[in-house]
């Protein structure tokens, strides 16, 4: 090996350097990054030391690390999401508009950001996550509060025990970003779970993503082992037509049994919908998106619109190379997602309007990138109101004055065999979300018409006899710029009480309503929250009695 081009790395600046830089930058009216880095290459340039990072830098200046704070929303919606990917593995589904490339697990392509990553660390789910956090922090972000979400194929297709081990190492690395436990082992994972509870760095929501046909009670079962919070289901199109001409390989009655089982199990229940795919209109895929939330039958959470693109390596290419297929894009896509966009309801987040593929890899379809800067600016410029909870989320709202009065919203709506009320702390206008609980009144007795889904729910509820006689509280998230456990600041949303409100009136209506407990879906890194609030943990749910 040449050791002579090895390069000498730089030694740290000192302490005065330091604070002289973070002086200076605390002294701009409106910090941007450019006049950021201009300050720090004045007084860096042309000596012998590196450039101070981002945490020496908010240590210099007491903790205040919103002003150095890079790529600002990561963690506006108030934890830490660390996206990652699983090892390349054969996927059940054919797919046409699905990308196949050797290196990546099927649907992902290695010049995506999170793939790029995954590739370079070998798909060493250790490593992802540590290298995620430690990238966050860098840049001045809290990441304490770590929401995982796991991607690459088919999760449920993936052999038991591999998926085991791939989620035991994400909370190992959780575990082991603590510098009192960076070399400690755990022999099993409900021993790195139970360490996790009380970590530093703690898992707070476990996301995966999977086909409606691979969701059974003894999938629930395995994704509830794991800790699994929130499930994202490949739905795509609610139109047998569409799924059978591209290859999809599952049916909408499979998506109707998934959402089912999946909210008798209390799972947060998200759905991947791709308007513009082949057999689809741009009129159709609106009407598809209207069904999707006036059938009681679906009505997710969240929803994750992929507008169909044509990539090289899928079998769509050929289509579109015989004239056989022409994507949806340009105005015709703005407009049918301005329309879709205007149909979310309040109570449901929109987190994705585009698959993150460089455009340069893209054939045909869409290549907008700020294509959702470009929908919300001409919907806000039509009058036309923007209820995606995301759009609304205080992390991405300007700040409301600190005398604003907030109300308590309550929406009301059935869902596969239950009610739904999404509580919420708005503005009057709402305008901006502040917090929010997704609450479940499940009807116990509900016996699906469909004689399969009726035996396999009947098995879920044998699985899981903890929620027997509870409503679920499916998701309770306090919006706002990410804070450890425990910190508090004057201009943060998070650490205000808005939770233990909520809590309070989701106790309240589960006793009106006649029922004896109430079960919390929580993530590991939460379970002593609940723990302080009254619940115990009873099999993999927190739970608590309530007093007549």
């Amino acid at each position: 090996m040449d050791y002579s081009r090895r390069r000498v790395a730089q030694p740290r600046p000192p302490a005065a350097l330091i604070n002289k830089v973070a002086a200076e930058c605390m002294e701009l009216e409106a910090p941007t990054e450019e006049l950021l880095r201009k300050i720090i290459r004045k007084h860096l340039t042309g000596t012998p030391y590196r450039f101070p990072r981002i945490p020496e830098l908010v240590k210099a200046i007491g903790g205040k690390q919103t002003l150095f704070r890079q790529k600002k929303t990561r963690t506006d919606s108030g934890v830490a999401p660390i996206t990652l990917l699983t090892k390349p593995y054969a996927c059940p589904g054919k797919c046409v508009y699905c990308p196949t490339e050797v290196r990546m697990p099927k649907s992902y392509i290695s010049s995506e950001p999170a793939a790029a990553r995954a590739l370079r660390l070998g798909f060493d789910p250790h490593r992802q996550v540590t290298q995620r956090v430690q990238a966050l922090e860098r840049n001045g972000h809290e990441a304490k509060k770590i929401e995982l979400i796991i991607k690459g194929g088919t999760w449920s297709a993936y052999p038991w025990a591999y998926r085991k081990w791939f989620i035991k190492r994400c909370y190992d690395a959780a575990n082991h970003l603590s510098q009192h436990d960076n070399r400690k082992k755990y022999q099993t994972l409900n021993q790195s779970q139970k360490a996790n509870e009380t970590a530093e760095y703690r898992v707070i929501g476990l996301t995966i993503e999977t086909r409606p046909d691979w969701i059974n009670p003894k999938e629930i079962e395995r994704l509830r082992e794991l800790g699994v919070t929130r499930v994202e289901l490949g739905i795509q199109a609610l139109d047998d037509k569409i799924l059978d001409l591209t290859q999809r390989g599952h049916t909408v009655a499979d998506a109707i049994r998934a959402t089912i089982l999946l909210k008798a199990a209390s799972f947060k229940t998200d759905y991947h919908f791709m308007p513009g795919q082949p057999g689809s209109t741009a009129a159709h895929d609106v009407d598809m998106y209207r069904q999707m939330f006036d059938d009681p039958a679906f009505r997710p959470d969240m929803v994750k619109l992929y507008p169909c693109v044509v990539l090289p390596n899928a079998e769509l290419q050929g289509w579109y190379e015989r004239g056989e297929f022409t994507p949806l894009q340009g105005e015709e896509l703005i407009e049918t997602m301005i329309q879709i966009q205007a149909l979310t309801p309040a109570y449901c987040r929109v987190p994705r309007l585009i698959r993150d593929f460089p455009s340069t890899d893209i054939s045909a379809g869409n290549k907008v990138t700020n294509l959702r800067e470009e929908i919300e600016r001409r919907m806000r410029e039509r009058g036309i109101k923007l209820w995606d909870l995301r759009a609304r989320e205080a992390g991405h709202m300007p700040t409301l004055a600190p005398d604003v009065e907030l109300k308590l919203f309550v929406e009301e709506y059935d869902n596969a065999g239950g009610k739904e009320l999404f509580l919420s702390f708005e503005d009057s206008e709402r305008t901006t979300v502040m917090a929010f609980l997704r609450l479940r009144l499940p009807n116990h007795e509900y016996i699906p018409e469909d004689e399969k889904t009726a035996k396999m729910l009947a098995e879920v509820r044998k699985l899981l006899p903890e929620l027997k006689g509870a409503a679920y509280i499916r998701e309770l998230h306090t919006y706002g710029q990410a804070l450890a456990l425990g910190q508090a600041r004057g201009d943060a949303v998070q650490h205000k009480g808005l939770g233990k409100k909520l809590m309070m009136e989701a106790e309240k209506i589960a006793k009106k309503h006649k029922y004896k407990y109430l079960s919390v879906i929580s993530g590991i890194g939460v379970r002593e929250y609940y723990r302080k609030a009254g619940f115990k943990l009873q099999g993999s749910y927190m739970v608590k009695k309530l007093k007549a």
